[in-house]
């Protein structure tokens, strides 16, 4: 099964990235899943999520935006008590930030009462800020893509779909997108997150036909991994959560991967600012 994937360039110019499906049985239920997306009408409500593969952004910029994004919600409900006042953040800034965005958003097929009495530009600038603290996130990283199909059906997965997720993942590589509320166990740990709330540490548990190309080589397993769940395995075990048990989800699922040489493809797609569409 081969999807192509439509970019818009700064300049107008078009590009087209080829994805060809993964043989395991999670990526047959994600091409399906696509499939069912692509015959009702692909809508990609937040096509700009490409990170560092441009040159759009920076990160005063970015602080910027996020200022504009807490002023919006603050004007119509005061509850975000921060702000950013330096050119540069930090990753405890974006832990505390992303931490605000659970609060406000809620799930995303149950939103909490503020999202849903919230009027529209404010809904659409909380989902905004959620962008912008991962667009810094993925500052100087080798870049990716993110593909959120609006609307789209999410499923749960089954004991079998766990054992696809790892730390091996190569440049090029297409991987299955975390698609509810919270924060994988991979990234708690790499952020340092503090602030997450035992409630937001969920391993991925669904499925949809979202998806991400990411141009990074997965770290493996890492004895500084290793010694953080020696540190905190008694609270983790507390949550459910157990270094062994596949349901932790680590690292990210592969469902396909692009057709050519991962580093002609990002050479080629360089300068795309925004998504427009997936088809097969």
């Amino acid at each position: 099964m081969i999807f192509y994937l439509d970019l818009e360039k700064e300049d107008g110019s078009t590009t087209t990235i080829s994805i060809e499906r993964a043989a395991s049985n999670l990526a047959k239920k994600w091409s399906e899943a696509l499939v069912n997306e692509i015959n009702k009408g692909i809508h990609i409500p937040q096509p700009h999520r490409i990170y560092n593969l441009n040159n759009v952004w920076s990160d005063k910029m970015i602080i910027s935006e996020i200022n504009k994004c807490i002023d919006t919600v603050n004007n119509y409900k005061p509850v975000i008590n921060d702000y950013l006042y330096n050119e540069t953040m930090t990753q405890e800034d974006s832990n505390r930030l992303h931490h605000y965005f659970e609060m406000l958003r809620g799930e995303n097929e149950a939103p909490n009462q503020f999202y849903l009495d919230a009027p529209k530009d404010v809904r659409e600038v909380i989902e905004e800020f959620n962008i912008l603290i991962h667009r810094w996130e993925d500052l100087n990283s080798p870049g990716r893509i993110v593909v959120h199909i609006y609307n789209r059906e999410v499923y749960p997965l089954a004991d079998e779909d766990f054992n696809e997720w790892n730390l091996d993942y190569q440049p090029g590589d297409v991987r299955l997108n975390y698609c509810h509320k919270g924060k994988p166990l991979w990234d708690v740990y790499k952020d340092g997150d503090e602030h997450v709330g035992d409630e937001n540490i969920r391993p991925q548990f669904k499925y949809s036909a979202d998806f991400s190309i990411g141009f990074n080589t997965g770290p493996g397993i890492t004895q500084n991994y290793l010694d953080w769940w020696n540190r905190m395995g008694n609270k983790l075990n507390s949550l459910g959560l157990y270094q062994d048990d596949p349901k932790c989800a680590v690292g990210q699922a592969k469902v396909g991967k692009i057709i050519g040489d991962p580093a002609e493809v990002k050479e080629q797609i360089q300068g795309a600012v925004k998504i427009l569409t997936v088809r097969n």
